[in-house]
């Protein structure tokens, strides 16, 4: 349909802010965030709360939760100070006396090194620039600020909130509990999530779990004693055998296991070993059949070898449930209103809109910028996309908030 003369100055007030969009992406991609690195998480932290505070928002920022131990991997030495997992939250639910209460949703670390080499926006070529979190997903903090400080110039009445968080690439153990709570303020979750494949918004997304194996076997000396010892790292690569044997990329039930971590010396028996790994699937059958996979390799506690497993189910499927859908198809009105390539798509990936939904928030995902290589070191941004999603975002926002609720 015609844009309305409201939804015209809000394309026309997003256009004039392309180069200052660049500009944003640049210094926040300048910033490093991966790893916990705590001094990078605090400045971006301070820079969106400026952003957001000077929109009349109210500021919260609250710790997060224990991240369980178990769950440290051999490679990772430390995953930052305790505060480097704070969640922000900006609150503007005042904006407006009535309409759906939308929140949105990003996260502000990435994957990437703080001491690597890949750590700035680079030049645009062939209308694609490089940068670490470009796309996962500073780009799609960038368009939601800028959406939303064009609704706030232009005087359109919005109720909403954003929470930041800083652990999601590690799979928001610390945020998880904090972000449920502030779902059940809200109506309607839109999630900062790059857009999938040409632009297409996320409706459904695959359940996760996190796992460790670990193995108990006796210590020998590998030549004069072998035959009194018994190998945890054998034993474990039978039990790690089994697992992946359930493991159906066709229909989406995967098992991915890594790191390993066994042994102390090559003429040493290992008497442990240990293994992490990741599981999604797509209904709660899968689930069950995981679970049930993960249950038939533990053993007796008096056994040798002797096999532990712990699981956590951090991140539950996020169905395309019909309010979802609807969500869905006010942003395709809004991709065909500006003759934009667009479409839903269901996805083996995680975010934390499996976290809201779970609370009861209907998510609508991929809102963020288009762009590929994620967590890569030639991660990429669709300069254009800054503006095209920007507008999209905004008029969705717009649309949302003049309904009084969403079916």
């Amino acid at each position: 349909m015609p844009l309305s003369n409201t939804e015209q100055k809000i394309a026309d007030a997003i256009a004039a802010r392309s180069e200052q969009m660049l500009q944003d992406l640049s210094h926040l991609v300048s910033i490093p965030t991966g790893h916990g690195y705590k001094a990078g998480l605090e400045e971006t932290r301070t820079w969106m709360s400026a952003r957001l505070s000077a929109m009349g928002a109210t500021m919260h920022r609250t710790s997060g939760g224990d991240r369980p131990d178990w769950l440290r991997e051999p490679c990772v030495e430390g995953e930052g100070e305790s505060d480097s997992n704070d969640i922000l939250y900006a609150d503007r639910l005042a904006g407006a006396v009535d309409g759906v209460r939308i929140l949105l949703s990003g996260h502000i670390d990435t994957v990437h090194d703080p001491a690597g080499t890949f750590q700035k926006l680079s030049d645009e070529q062939n209308g694609i620039r490089h940068g670490p979190g470009a796309a996962d997903m500073k780009g799609g903090l960038i368009v939601a600020l800028n959406a939303l400080e064009v609704l706030h110039a232009l005087g359109i009445s919005v109720r909403w909130s954003f929470v930041i968080n800083a652990d999601e690439e590690s799979g928001s153990f610390c945020s998880a509990h904090q972000l449920q709570l502030i779902a059940k303020k809200h109506d309607v979750g839109l999630v900062l999530e790059p857009a999938a494949g040409e632009g297409k918004f996320v409706t459904e997304r695959s359940g996760s779990a996190q796992f460790r194996i670990d193995v108990f076997g006796r210590a020998a000396h590998a030549g004069r004693d072998a035959a009194s010892g018994i190998s945890a790292v054998a034993a474990l690569c039978e039990a790690i055998s089994q697992v992946l044997s359930i493991s159906d990329p066709a229909i989406g039930r995967t098992l991915n296991i890594g790191p390993l971590e066994g042994g102390e010396a090559t003429n040493i028996v290992p008497d442990h070993a240990a293994a992490w790994g990741n599981a999604r699937y797509q209904n709660d059958e899968q689930r069950a059949e995981i679970d049930h996979a993960l249950a038939k390799i533990k053993t007796h506690d008096h056994a040798l070898p002797r096999v532990t497993v712990k699981t956590i189910h951090n991140r539950p499927r996020k169905p395309a449930t019909a309010q979802v859908m609807a969500i869905a198809e006010i942003a395709l009105g809004v991709a065909r209103d500006l003759s934009v390539n667009s479409g839903t798509i269901s996805t083996g990936g995680v975010s934390d809109a499996n976290v809201l939904q779970a609370a009861g928030l209907p998510c609508l995902d991929g809102l963020g910028v288009r762009g590929g290589n994620l967590h890569r070191t030639d991660e990429f941004i669709v300069t254009a996309s800054l503006v095209e999603r920007a507008t999209i975002l905004a008029f969705l926002i717009h649309r949302l908030a003049s309904r009084p609720s969403v079916t």
